[in-house]
Formats: structure tokens, sequence, C-alpha cells
């Protein structure tokens, strides 16, 4: 496994447990509601399948108090009175499939309203799709005293073949199985359509539950994104004050030591200098002498010239004393006398618009670039320009040399550094690019009215 950085082990272990959370509730949502659908529709089915149970008893009710006087009292004989009761059996309807069957204890079909080619005939061995003996058992729940058998029979409405739900009593006296039922295709349908409500609710709730926990990991994901940059712009702010602060420390020592040099090492050799002067004026009758001092006065000459050269690089005394404007075509004229290189420099007078930090800044940064011309442009001018308007300070360095690498490094070397971080502290921009005529050109932008700038 790669590295992993903290931030993103911060959103690891705060967005996965979220998610995994979810994942379990919505799991558990959807079995635990596909459970509750089973026992909920197994109750609404076993109570329609009561209601109809009921039903049917009424109607088997209702069919026995029809026939009950003519066959108890068989008036004008038994057979005369058999008949009658089938014609009042084959007669009793109800609804669009409902109707009453007789059969015989060995199977023959007395009495069928709607099958009529069942009358007359034995069906004992009758068996339906499913391979029940439909016949055989409905006589056996009579001979148990009346009860319930589920059967598959033709429906006579659609004249297909569907589920049903009879109920058979016997007629002890005559031998005669009576029987009844309804179709439960209905129960199925209804069933079915309570299964589907159920169903669009599971998934209504799933779904919810899913916008819940999307809504909860975007709302994480953007506090942690709020928080990470919230810390990213604390610790940038603390980067540049450090970084600011830095840069004044460093100034402040090189202030101290450009001081000392100036004020102690360079008039230390100057009185050297006297000693070695009056050395030389009295070696006149001592020629290897006097050749000795005058070589010394040379050594001398050049240590103090180098002295206030590096007094003067480390902290010019013309920034504290002239400004930012004389300071830069002091800096050009000197360049241009070190290395032969032709200095311009155009530069407007800030009026004391500028802070100390920002002018030593400024200054550095050309100070800089002079540097690496020098180094590595084999550039023969340099144009140099400092110009405000009301709310920016625009500065430009560019020369006609060979240009910078294409395509820019991305962090460039320590001096490049140092100078977008003295820019950046100032809440300005800095921008190195490759002139199409050769040469390169380096772009710095300050906002004036920043309150990096103004705090300064």
């Amino acid at each position: 496994m790669g590295f992993v950085t903290f931030k993103t082990k911060l959103v690891l272990i705060t967005i996965l447990p979220l998610i995994a959370v979810s994942v379990l509730i919505g799991a558990a949502t959807y079995f635990q509601a596909r459970h509750l659908i089973e026992v909920e529709t197994r109750a609404v089915e076993d109570r329609i399948l009561a209601t109809k149970k009921q039903e049917i008893q009424n109607y088997i009710s209702l069919a026995l108090t029809s026939i009950s006087r003519i066959y108890e009292n068989e008036p004008n004989g038994r057979e005369a009175a058999q008949e009658q009761v089938k014609e009042i059996l084959h007669n009793m309807t109800f609804g669009e499939d409902g109707y009453f069957f007789v059969y015989t204890r060995e199977g023959v079909n007395l009495v069928h309203p709607k099958l009529g080619h069942l009358v007359g005939e034995k069906w004992w061995d009758l068996q339906d799709p499913e391979g029940d003996f439909v016949i055989q058992s409905l006589i056996e729940a009579a001979e148990a005293g009346g009860d319930f058998h589920e059967y598959v029979w033709h429906k006579p409405s659609t004249g297909l073949v569907e589920n049903k739900l009879g109920f058979a009593i016997m007629l002890e006296k005559w031998g005669w199985m009576l029987g009844t039922g309804l179709y439960t295709d209905d129960i199925d349908r209804e069933v079915e359509i309570i299964r589907a409500d159920f169903a669009a609710s599971i998934r209504q709730t799933v779904f919810v539950i899913f916008i819940i926990a999307l809504a909860a990991i975007v709302v994480t994901g953007t506090l942690i994104a709020g928080v990470r940059f919230s810390e990213q712009r604390f610790a940038d702010s603390k980067l540049k004050e450090l970084t600011n602060r830095i840069f004044e420390i460093q100034e402040q020592e090189r202030k101290r030591v450009s001081t000392e040099l100036h004020d102690s090492i360079s008039q230390l050799l100057v009185s050297v200098r006297y000693g070695i002067e009056l050395i030389h004026s009295e070696a006149g009758k001592v020629p290897d002498l006097q050749t000795q001092a005058t070589k010394c006065l040379g050594i001398l000459d050049r240590a103090i010239s180098e002295v206030r050269r590096i007094s003067r690089d480390l902290r010019p005394s013309v920034l504290d004393d002239m400004g930012l404007a004389t300071a830069l075509v002091s800096l050009g004229n000197e360049f241009e006398t070190h290395s032969g290189i032709k200095v311009t420099v155009s530069a407007e007078r800030g009026n004391d618009r500028l802070p100390e930090n920002a002018k030593t800044a400024l200054y550095r940064v050309v100070q800089e670039c002079m540097t690496n011309v020098a180094r590595h442009s084999n550039a023969t001018e340099v144009d140099i320009n400092l110009s405000y308007n009301s709310s920016t300070l625009s500065l430009t360095i560019k020369d006609d040399g060979v240009g910078i690498q294409s395509p820019l490094p991305k962090a460039g070397g320590l001096g490049i550094r140092n100078m977008r971080e003295r820019i950046e502290t100032l809440g300005g921009t800095l921008r190195i690019m490759k002139r199409t005529k050769g040469g390169t050109r380096i772009n710095v932008t300050i906002p004036l009215s920043t309150r990096g700038l103004k705090a300064a």
C-alpha cells in the first residue's frame, strides 16, 4: 500500500464508518421489511380466508335451511323429496360463480348447475391438475362431520382453472354429500397487491435512507473539507508570518553586521592605513621597506573597498537614507560597473507609500535577479522598471540573455523560492517567463491595499 497522509486517514476514518452504518441500516431495514411483508401478507391472507370460510358456512346453512323441511319430512315419498331438493339446490346460486353440488357416497354427481355434463356420472377417481382426488377428498371431509378442502376447479365466469375453497357436509339419511365453495384467486390478487404496496414502501424507505446517508456523507465531507481548508489557511497564514519574521530577523542581522563592518572594521582598517602611510613616508631611505609599505597600502585599499562592498550588499545605506528608487538606481550603476552589462533603471518614487519591509523585499528581489543575470544569462542589457498606480505596485526586470529554461522549474532554486516567499508575504505575486525574443522577464505585482502590506 502506498503512503497515506494523515488527512486522508482522517477522511477515511470519518466517512467509511458512516457508509458502513448506512449500508447496515439499509440492509437491516430491507430484510426486516421483507419479513414484515411475509408476516402481514400471511395475516391478511388468513383474515380473508377466514372471512370466506365463514361466508361458505353461511351459504351451507342457508341451503340446509332451504331443504330442511323436505329432507326431514319427505312429503310424497323419498324419491319425490329428493327430486324436489335437487331442483332447489340446482336453482340456488350466489354471486357470479357460486353454486351448490351434490354427490353420492360412491362419487356419482346428482346436482351441478354450472357443469351439466357431470350430472349422472361417477367421478370418484376425478383428479385436479395438481393430482388431488377432489370428490374423494370432499366426501372424506363430509364424513368427518363437515370440513373444508382446497382444490383446483373450473371457474365458470372465466373458463379458467382456479384455486377453490370447498366445504362439504353429509346428508346421512340419503347418503348425499352436499357442498359449495368460493374461488380464492381474488385472495391471490389481493395478496399480490399488498405485497406490491409493501415492496414500494421498502424501496421508498431504502431510498430515503440512501438519500439521508448521502446527505450525511456530503455534509461530513464538506465539514472535513472546510476544516482542512481552514487549517490550511491558518497554516499558510502562520507560515507567512514565520517567513516574514525570518526575513525581518535576517535583515536586522544584516543591518547589524553591515553597521559593524562600516563603523568598526572599516574604521580599524583606515587607521591601519594611516600608520602604513606614515611608515611609507618615513622609509624613503630604505627602498625595500618603502616597496613593502606600498604593497601593504594596496592590499589595505582593496580590503577597505571589499569591506565597504560587503557592508553595502548586506544593507545599503542608500535604501534607508534615500528610498527604494534611488537604491535601485545605485544598485544598477554598481552592477554595470562590475559586470560590464548595461543596466537601465526607470523607478518612480513611492512618496513613502511602502513600508520598510516592502522596500527591503523588492530590493532583495532585484539584487537576486541581478546576481542570476551575472551568473547564468550571458546578457548584454538589463531593464528595471518600478511603477505605481492607485492600488498596485509593479516591478519588471528583463534581460536579453539566453532565457530561463523551458518548461519553467516548478519550485526553482533557493533564490527563486526566497523571491517568491518575500513577495507572497506582502500579498503579491511573482511570475517568471521566457521572452519570445530571448531573455528572461520577471514581473512582480503587489497590491498596495493588502492588509499584510499595511501592517508591515
